[in-house]
C-alpha cells in the first residue's frame, strides 16, 4: 500500500512540475513585423492607346516576396477615379507582380497598386502621364484634402502628427499624411507605417511614401463604419523608433 502511494504522489509531482514548467515560459513578445515594401515601375512615356506592362517589386527585410496574398493595380485618369478600372497582377520572379494595360487618351493617370501579403497591406501610387498634358492640370487636391484632420503628437524629440480629412467614409479611397518632425527638423527618409485596427482586430499594415522630406503619405479604404485605432510607426536607423496613436471614425 506504501509503494502504490508513493507512486501515485509521485506521479502527482511530476505532472505538476510539467504545468508549472508551461506556465513559466515567457510569453511570446508581439514585435513588430517587418514591414512589407512595393515599388511601382512604370514606363517614363507611354502613348494613347498603347499596351504597356505596369510593374510592382514587394519586398519584405530586402528579401523578394514571392508568396502575397493578392497584388492588383487600380488605374484612373485624373478627376475620374470612380471611373477606374482595377487589374489583376500575376508573381513572375523576384517578388516582382505584372500586368498589362493601355491608357485610352492623353491625359494625367494615377497608378496604385494594392498588395496584400503575409497580414500587411500597402497601396502605394504614382501618377503618370499619357501623352501630352498641360502645365498646371496636376497636382490637385490631395494636399488641400488633407490640411484639416485629425492629429496627435507625440512627445519627445520626434514629433508626428497624423492627419486625415474631416469626414470619412467606409469603401472609399482616403488620403492619409503624416508630418514628422525630429528636434524641430522635418525628419526625410524614415521608414513610416501605419497600423490600422477596429475593435481588437487583426491590424492592417500599410506603408507610407514621402513626397516631400519630413511628409510621408498613403491611401487607404476602410470597409467599416466605426471607431479605428491606428498607430503611427516612425523608424530610422538603430535610434528612432517612435510611434503614436490617434482615433479614426469612419462613417
Amino acid at each position: 500500500m506504501k509503494k502504490i502511494l508513493f507512486s501515485l504522489m509521485a506521479g502527482l509531482l511530476v505532472l505538476g512540475g510539467c504545468s508549472q514548467s508551461d506556465e513559466e515560459k515567457p510569453a511570446k513578445n508581439d514585435e513588430v513585423p517587418q514591414i512589407i515594401e512595393a515599388v511601382i515601375e512604370v514606363p517614363e512615356t507611354i502613348n494613347p492607346g498603347e499596351r504597356v506592362t505596369l510593374a510592382v517589386t514587394v519586398k519584405q527585410g530586402g528579401e523578394a516576396v514571392k508568396d502575397a496574398d493578392e497584388v492588383k493595380f487600380e488605374v484612373w485618369q485624373e478627376g475620374q477615379k470612380e471611373n477606374g478600372k482595377m487589374i489583376e497582377a500575376k508573381h513572375g520572379s523576384e517578388g516582382k507582380y505584372t500586368a498589362e494595360h493601355a491608357f485610352a487618351e492623353e491625359g494625367l493617370y494615377y497608378v496604385q497598386s494594392h498588395v496584400t501579403a503575409r497580414s500587411q497591406h500597402t497601396m502605394p501610387m504614382v501618377s503618370v502621364q499619357v501623352g501630352e498634358v498641360k502645365a498646371g492640370d496636376s497636382e490637385t487636391g490631395h494636399d488641400q484634402e488633407n490640411e484639416d484632420g485629425h492629429s496627435h503628437g507625440h512627445g519627445g524629440e520626434v514629433s508626428i502628427e497624423l492627419q486625415a480629412p474631416d469626414q470619412v467614409h467606409a469603401n472609399e479611397q482616403t488620403q492619409l499624411s503624416a508630418l514628422v518632425d525630429n528636434e524641430g527638423e522635418p525628419l526625410a527618409d524614415a521608414k513610416v507605417k501605419l497600423e490600422i485596427s477596429l475593435n481588437g482586430e487583426t491590424p492592417q499594415w500599410v506603408n507610407m511614401s514621402e513626397p516631400e522630406p519630413g511628409k510621408y503619405t498613403a491611401g487607404h479604404q476602410f470597409t467599416n463604419a466605426g471607431t479605428y485605432t491606428i498607430t503611427t510607426h516612425v523608424e530610422k536607423g538603430d535610434d528612432i523608433h517612435e510611434h503614436t496613436e490617434t482615433e479614426l471614425t469612419v462613417h
